[in-house]
């Protein structure tokens, strides 16, 4: 995406708020964070990312102090060991290259609409308020609409796939 097209879908687009709540050292409920979270680049990709929330262990530890892991990991897509949470926003026309995480994916679809690729050509179109559950498989997002699609993930590491005794692994395709 061009900087122009990056800056005009900027002042486009609303920001995403994140409130992250904690506690005092004698245990009353608080909020630590509450701002809005600029979005970022993942090449090659045309799409805007904002990373929201990253913990590096399952279950994650609520006992620490707030500390922005999503800024130290906005280059990674899955957290080996833990959890993350991001938007993505695919600009009209776009999609992505054909991929596969080793993660289970909760996709939740807030604006625009966009189509799910699936290598045996099957094409799953999905509107506001639709969820995938995203197992492990390679696939691709496209949006053939005329507005930017945001849609919200939720990874966790997972299990790789297996198929006979093939392990399936990250995989990226043109």
């Amino acid at each position: 995406m061009s900087s122009d097209n990056t800056a005009s879908a900027l002042l486009d687009r609303a920001p995403v708020r994140r409130v992250v709540t904690g506690h005092t050292p004698d245990g009353k409920a608080v909020v630590v964070d509450d701002s809005p979270v600029e979005p970022h680049a993942f090449d090659p990709s045309p799409s805007l990312f904002t990373d929201l929330f990253w913990t590096d262990t399952f279950p994650p530890d609520n006992d620490v102090d707030f500390k922005d892991l999503a800024k130290e990991h906005s280059q990674d897509l899955i957290s080996p060991n833990g959890s993350s949470f991001r938007v993505v926003e695919i600009p009209p026309g776009t999609g992505s290259p054909f991929h596969r995480t080793v993660s289970l994916d909760y996709g939740i679809l807030i604006q625009g609409s966009i189509t799910l690729l699936l290598d045996d050509d099957k094409r799953v179109v999905l509107k506001p308020g639709d969820v995938v559950v995203q197992r492990g498989t390679i696939h691709g997002w496209l949006n053939e609409g005329n507005e930017w699609a945001r849609m919200y993930f939720i990874m966790f590491p997972s299990q790789k796939v297996k198929i006979n005794d093939r392990e399936l692994e990250t995989e990226f395709r043109e």
